[in-house]
């Protein structure tokens, strides 16, 4: 898809924070949901356009926003509420920000099931408009997960940029009820570089889905505290024609606001009037459930009321009631609070959150009439006072939300500069005669359980298993290089035993990070055990570590790294090059660990290509590996991929396939066979046999569950790489034999 160049747009506040990226320039941010404020529904999402009207405030990046809205042919007041779709402008501008409101088809009855593939069909146009206007963005802030943060995902993937989905209520903790929806907002959860709740009950309930906690961050509304502020009480009592003890309701009239319990609460507080602020399909029945609980006189529907006017509502209440059934973090209570007036709400989700002190109300523990009143009757006998309320919100300024949200963005847009600033080439040896070539390659590490990535315990077994393995390979006359992680390198035998073997010049030794081991920081999960996902100032200080101990053992810097878990992007190899790196063996071709937060190199062949930086060169050598027809062993050809990271690509028929590495651990002799035949029908350039340093300990992981299973793979080793030399007419070279290889790459600079 056609990228175009971006447009800086010069700082509007000179004493603004300015949010930029490593470069220098501004942030360039794409804000895409279907819950935004526009010219026809001025209240439609407001409290995401307040965030990003906070966070504008204080940090001045350059942002555009995509609000699709769903498509209708009339205008005509008799249609309603879908009237109001017809009648929202396809461009706006919303306090200075360019909002476009392209149209997405979603037929009746069958909106949620449909709802992310339409959306994603009309945000794919929309963008590529966007980008084809020439303006391109760093990264993408979606709001609410269902449908707009998954369709907003396959966007991001498809223009290869980071994205932060926002969760905010309902799309938490009530979609997940349905099968399709929870199953996609899991997904996305797993894929999405950065997820934000506004409540920590949201991100408790995410997390009990079965979302990675770990790259959850907890981001609370705020408040306007310049919007809403205490008023002249006596004289908003006067223009809304009211005395005595009054109550507020203010949401959407539809069942979930419980507004109806409120209106029920009215009969036994004697006096008391309710103003109900805003409009809903309840309406009538509301009405009429005022009719029937004989306090249709002490209830006003006061309709669509804009800030200004819910500032008055406010000042007149004694106390703002909120029955809900589900709420993220309901905004209403704070600008409630913000102008004095205290509130009573059901105990559900953020609303716990909000009121958590007595200057802020009280909090029902039934969501019925009954507890309401009475929670209302307790406030009213023991009022914290407006000021106190007051005092209580201002510390719910959107301060600390902006800076959140700051650290997030700045770190996504580095990530995406330092994937731009990397280019690709092909390997293409000067003796242009094909002949297969192979390395064999070990990842050495701790024993752990692979299955669970939180308080993870280790320990590092002894050297007999490699002994065997090292054996094995000197009679095969292969000389393997070692990835090494620092327990291994910290481990007196081991390191003892690797360092007698690279003296000996029998075996190379590189580096495998596996940063749940290697300080500094403490960045557990699974999300995390993939480095990629780690802050870039934080990956670059544990490689530094590992360096460091790498040199102590051995004397000399690494030369060579994999990933641990193959979890590496574009943009990490300058942080190779700066600690010396210029030999990387991570993307394992083939394979997607997106779903579990991982990179995707679904889309990758297995030839060897340069990652090329201003000033360094990382030479890339893939994990062998290919697609094949599931229960087959007929692998895909690679010879129309070209090397190197590619652009995303849907797989068709994804569940017809499967991935293999060129590995003995799961894979039988014959397997083997059928995907090197395929890799060297591709002409790959150098192929690599692989396998974990655990799995040559009897019990250490489940390829090498026990003395028999240890006893197959190193059987399987050997007649693999004797079949390769002998029936094949391979050569078996070692980690020399490719610097040298590399070296004549036409082109080397």
């Amino acid at each position: 898809m056609a990228k175009g160049k971006s447009a800086i747009i010069a700082p509007t506040h000179a004493l603004k924070p300015k949010a930029r990226d490593k470069t220098g320039s501004r942030m360039r941010i794409l804000l895409i949901t279907t819950l935004f404020p526009n010219a026809a529904k001025p209240s439609h999402g407001v409290f995401v356009e307040n965030r990003l009207t906070a966070y504008r405030k204080k940090y001045d990046a350059e942002v555009k926003v995509i609000a699709p809205a769903p498509w209708f042919p009339f205008k005509h007041s008799a249609f309603g509420a879908y009237a109001d779709f017809a009648s929202v402008p396809e461009t706006e501008m919303r306090n200075g920000v360019e909002v476009r409101h392209p149209r997405y088809l979603i037929p009746p009855k069958l909106a949620m099931n449909v709802a992310p593939a339409a959306l994603t069909r009309c945000l794919r146009k929309a963008v590529c408009a966007l980008v084809d206007d020439g303006w391109d963005f760093d990264l993408i802030d979606a709001h609410y997960f269902y449908p707009d943060g998954v369709a907003a995902l396959q966007i991001a993937r498809e223009f290869d940029r980071p994205i932060v989905i926002t969760a905010r209520g309902t799309d938490v903790n009530r979609l997940p009820d349905f099968a399709r929806p929870r199953a996609a907002i899991l997904d996305a959860a797993f894929r999405a570089d950065a997820v934000v709740t506004v409540a920590g009950a949201l991100k408790d309930e995410l997390a009990r889905l079965g979302a990675p906690s770990e790259k959850i961050t907890v981001l609370r509304n705020g408040v306007d505290l310049e919007m809403f502020k205490p008023a002249d009480r006596e004289q908003e009592r006067r223009v809304l024609g009211v005395d005595g003890l009054v109550l507020a309701s203010v949401g959407h009239l539809i069942e979930r606001k419980g507004h109806e319990l409120v209106i029920d609460a009215l009969g036994s507080l004697s006096g008391a009037t309710l103003l109900i602020v805003g409009e809903g399909p309840q309406r009538k029945a509301l009405e009429a459930r005022a009719q029937a609980a004989g306090v249709a006189d002490r209830v006003r529907f006061l309709g669509r009321a804009d800030h200004k006017e819910l500032r008055g509502v406010y000042a007149a209440a004694d106390v703002l009631v909120l029955a809900s059934s589900r709420e993220g973090w309901p905004n209403v209570l704070l600008e409630a609070m913000a102008c004095g007036a205290p509130c009573v709400a059901t105990n559900v989700w953020g609303s716990g959150e909000v009121i958590a002190a007595k200057e802020a109300g009280r909090l029902a523990n039934e969501r019925s009439a009954e507890s309401i009143a009475t929670e209302i009757k307790k406030l009213l006998a023991s009022p914290p006072g407006r000021k106190a309320t007051r005092a209580y919100a201002e510390r719910f300024s959107w301060d600390e939300t902006a800076d959140g949200m700051d650290r997030i963005f700045r770190e996504l847009a580095q990530k995406t500069q330092a994937s731009r600033a990397v280019t690709q080439e092909p390997v293409a040896f000067a003796d242009e005669s094909y002949r297969p070539r192979l390395m064999v390659t070990v990842d050495t590490e701790e024993q752990f359980d692979w299955r669970s990535f939180e308080n993870l315990k280790w320990r590092v077994n002894d050297v007999e298993g490699l002994q065997r393995f090292q054996q094995l390979c000197s009679d095969a006359e292969v000389r393997p290089l070692y990835f090494l992680t620092l327990p291994m390198m910290n481990d007196v035998n081991t390191s003892a035993f690797f360092g007698r073997l690279a003296k000996a010049e029998k075996a190379d030794m590189g580096l495998h990070l596996h940063q749940w081991v290697t300080p500094p920081g403490d960045y557990r999960g699974e999300f995390y055990s993939y480095q990629k996902n780690l802050p870039r100032a934080v990956h670059r200080a544990k490689l530094k570590t590992l360096c460091d101990a790498f040199a102590d053992v051995f004397g000399d810097a690494p030369l060579s790294h994999r990933a641990g878990r193959y979890g590496i992007a574009k943009g990490d190899y300058e942080l190779l090059a700066e600690c010396g790196v210029q030999y990387d063996f991570s993307p394992s071709a083939g394979f997607d660990f997106s779903a579990r937060g991982g990179p995707d190199f679904s889309n990758m062949s297995s030839q060897p290509f340069s990652a090329i930086g201003a000033d360094w060169r990382v030479w890339v050598t893939p994990v062998s590996g290919a697609l094949a027809i599931r229960r087959t062993r007929s692998f895909l050809s690679q010879t129309r991929t070209p090397a190197g990271f590619l652009p995303y690509r849907a797989m068709k028929s994804p569940g017809m396939m499967r991935a293999m590495r060129l590995s003995p651990e799961g894979a039988s002799l014959t397997e083997l066979q059928a995907l090197t035949r395929r890799l060297v029908a591709d002409k790959t350039k150098v192929l690599t046999l692989t396998l974990h340093s655990t799995s040559l300990t009897p019990g250490a992981n489940d390829y090498g569950r026990d003395e028999e299973s240890v006893a197959a793979l190193t059987s399987t080793t050997a007649a693999y790489l004797d079949w390769f030399k002998t029936a094949l007419g391979g050569e078996l070279i070692s980690f020399t034999d490719l610097k040298d290889l590399y070296a004549a790459n036409r082109g080397d600079d």
